[in-house]
This record gives structure tokens, C-alpha cells and sequence, in this order.
């Protein structure tokens, strides 16, 4: 995604567009600041105050010492813990296709072939029996997860630093929810890797130590707690 000109934020703001209409239309009917739906396998406890919010999240982070960012978005900090429950699953919708648009961008295909292929990613029909039966581990996980392609693809093919610290620390984040699938989904990046070292005939073992460093670093306290 290229934002360094008109035409791309353009394209940006038109599926910004069309994927809050979307995501009106699925989720119409649960968006509420007082109620939520019930979720079998995502059962929630809300905080009495925003202060014992902020006092609850704080314990979490001092115990563990876990740094994810969009727990802080989750945990009803911002707004409503209510209004909250499904914001968790629109915003790992919303990133999961923004981060397949970034993948393919980057491999040179049009802004309206790549922001597609998102909205097609976000809306399948799959990921919406998931939202009601509240698997929320799969959403938080897959937010990240796909964004890492898009780093994996630049960081081996043009070598920026960025990419590699980007890849270790998505890797590490996606680490900290729905582990099984997160495990599986790590492989695919892994061999993805291996593929664009293959292409692009080279082994950057610098940038591969980088990465590593930085998932080992950011998911040291989540290893600690599984």
C-alpha cells in the first residue's frame, strides 16, 4: 500500500468506505453501549469502573508482563466494555484484510485487486460462524498473522531492518492467542520465508537473527504463562 500519493490514500479511504458498510450490515443489530451478545466460547467479565478497568489491566500487564497492543482497544478501556465485545471482532477483521491488501500490494498487484481480496478475507462466510459462537483467540491471532507475508516479502526481498523487527514482533503478538492455529499458521510463514530467500537467492541471516531475537524478547512472558 502506498500512501505517499493521492491515489493510494484515495484507494485506502475507499475500503476504509466500503468496509465500515459491510461491517454495518453484518454486525447490525449487536453494536450497543449497555448490552452484548451471548458467546458460548467467549464468556466476559465487565469492570465495575473505568478506574478498576484500568487497575485490572495494569495487574495483568505487571503478573505477566504481556504487551499486546489491541488488548488495550479489547479490554473496554477506551470505550464500553459492552460496545467492546464486538469491537474486538470487526477490528481483527478490519486488520486481517488490511494486512492481506499490504501482502498483496507489495507483490505488485492493483490497489483494487489487493484491497478486494481483503474485503473478500474479512467477510467469508466462515469467519462469521466463528463471531457467533465467540472464538475471540482466532480473530486477536489472525490480526497479526497476516500482516507478517506482507513483512516477510519485503524484508528478505528488499532487506530493511523494519520488516525483520516488524516480522519478529507480529509473530510474537500473534503468539499470545489461539496457539494450536497459531503454531499452524506459523509453519506457513516460516516456509514462506524459505520461498522468498529461494526467489530472491539469498540467505539473510542477520535480518532472520533480528527477527528471531525480537519474537523471542516480546514473547519470552507469553511462554512463561502457557
Amino acid at each position: 500500500m502506498e500512501l505517499r500519493n493521492k491515489a493510494g490514500l484515495t484507494w485506502l479511504m475507499a475500503f476504509v468506505g466500503v468496509f465500515a458498510a459491510l461491517a454495518a450490515f453484518v454486525f447490525w443489530g449487536t453494536w450497543s453501549m449497555d448490552v452484548a451478545p451471548v458467546m458460548p466460547d467467549d464468556p466476559y467479565r465487565w469492570s465495575s469502573s473505568a478506574a478498576e478497568a484500568w487497575s485490572n489491566f495494569w495487574k495483568g500487564f505487571v503478573s505477566s508482563g504481556k504487551v499486546i497492543p489491541t488488548d488495550v482497544f479489547w479490554s473496554g478501556l477506551i470505550v464500553s466494555p459492552y460496545f467492546c465485545q464486538e469491537l474486538k471482532y470487526v477490528s481483527g477483521v478490519f486488520l486481517s484484510a488490511l494486512g492481506l491488501a499490504y501482502f498483496l500490494r507489495g507483490r505488485g498487484l492493483s490497489h483494487l485487486a489487493s484491497y478486494g481480496a481483503g474485503l473478500l478475507l474479512a467477510f467469508c462466510g466462515y469467519w462469521l460462524t466463528l463471531f457467533s459462537a465467540g472464538h475471540a483467540g482466532w480473530f486477536a491471532m489472525v490480526s497479526y498473522i497476516v500482516f507478517e507475508f506482507g513483512f516477510a516479502d519485503r524484508a528478505v526481498r528488499l532487506g530493511t531492518l523494519r520488516h525483520w523487527l516488524l516480522l519478529g514482533l507480529f509473530e510474537a503478538w500473534a503468539s499470545c492467542n489461539q496457539q494450536d492455529l497459531w503454531l499452524l499458521f506459523s509453519v506457513f510463514v516460516a516456509a514462506y520465508v524459505v520461498w522468498c530467500c529461494v526467489r530472491e537467492r539469498t540467505f539473510p541471516w542477520k535480518g532472520l537473527l533480528i527477527s528471531a531475537a525480537v519474537f523471542a524478547l516480546v514473547g519470552l512472558p507469553n511462554f512463561r504463562a502457557t
